[in-house]
């Protein structure tokens, strides 16, 4: 298979006819991940910037965004609107078998890279204008988080909500794990010292991230028609049905957690952005699921 062949048969194909992932791309984008997950944690330490509470703070709403771009971009496939700015960049594509047009920026995996680029440029920003303000005791996450909070906003006027019993029963499942886990770390927990120490706030919070998405998964799959891309969750729903997305995610995001507590406990600057990259697989797609079917894209 020629090179070209074999690119448009395991990247650029899945993308245009919307087929899904396959074994291929999906540890191509795996290996990817991890490599630009490193550059990354390089790039903030060369930046001087340290990982941390107020790190996460100026983070987050990047975070969210880059969720509610991508349940966007599905909106307007579904309402056939042609993302204007896209198009004059000429990242407009039309797929042929879902009769839809697709902006690049917002097709996973193109859209982490369009996001790290918004987050990058919203962070040097910050920066400058902390520097400006410092005698202000202007903080750069504080900027950071308004420039993503001010760019939330703009997104979120674009949201048309038309299945409000979607957005309820979404809530309601994910609702459920909110309980357990606080009856767990409430009055299990401290029963036992190893799963006292592992379910600490931010880990508890990382849980609940995932249980979200799958939560949004779960009802996407079961109440309406939609279906499961990744390779490897496809494989345990097509036996267990979509129930399993709550077996998958519960033990895999647990041990990564463990581990990373247990084999980075002296590199705490490494293991909050591990963490934080944990938070990004789990929370954007999470708010994908959400409002595309809450907007049934």
């Amino acid at each position: 298979m020629a090179l070209s062949e074999l690119i448009a048969t395991y990247y650029v194909n899945p993308i245009i006819y919307g087929t899904g992932y396959n074994i291929v791309n999906t540890l191509t984008y795996a290996l990817v991940l991890v490599a630009a997950a490193f550059g990354t944690y390089r790039l903030l330490q060369r930046m001087r910037i340290t990982v941390d509470r107020d790190f996460f703070i100026g983070i987050a709403p990047f975070i969210a965004l880059g969720g509610m771009l991508r349940a966007l971009e599905d909106y307007y496939q579904a309402a056939h609107i042609n993302d204007a700015l896209a198009q004059s960049l000429n990242f407009i594509i039309y797929s042929p078998v879902q009769g839809k047009y697709l902006n690049l920026l917002l097709i996973t995996p193109v859209m982490y890279f369009t996001m790290f680029i918004i987050a990058l440029v919203a962070l040097l920003a910050a920066i400058g204008i902390a520097s400006l303000a410092r005698k202000q005791r202007v903080r750069y996450h504080h900027v950071w988080f308004a420039i993503g909070a001010a760019l939330i906003a703009a997104v979120a006027l674009q949201y048309k909500i038309t299945d409000g019993n979607a957005a309820l029963m979404m809530l309601g499942v994910f609702g459920a794990w909110v309980a357990l886990a606080l009856l767990v770390k409430q009055f299990v927990a401290p029963r036992f010292a190893k799963l006292n120490a592992f379910m600490s706030a931010e880990n508890t919070f990382l849980m609940l991230v995932h249980l979200f998405d799958a939560s949004t998964t779960f009802v996407s799959l079961q109440f309406y028609p939609y279906v499961e891309q990744h390779v490897v969750p496809q494989f345990f729903i097509g036996i267990f049905g979509p129930i399993a997305m709550f077996f998958i995610k519960l033990p895999v995001v647990a041990l990564v957690l463990y581990y990373l507590d247990k084999d980075l406990r002296h590199e705490k600057e490494k293991r909050n952005f591990i963490k934080i990259v944990v938070m990004i697989l789990g929370l954007g797609p999470g708010l994908r699921n959400f409002f595309r079917l809450a907007m049934q894209a």
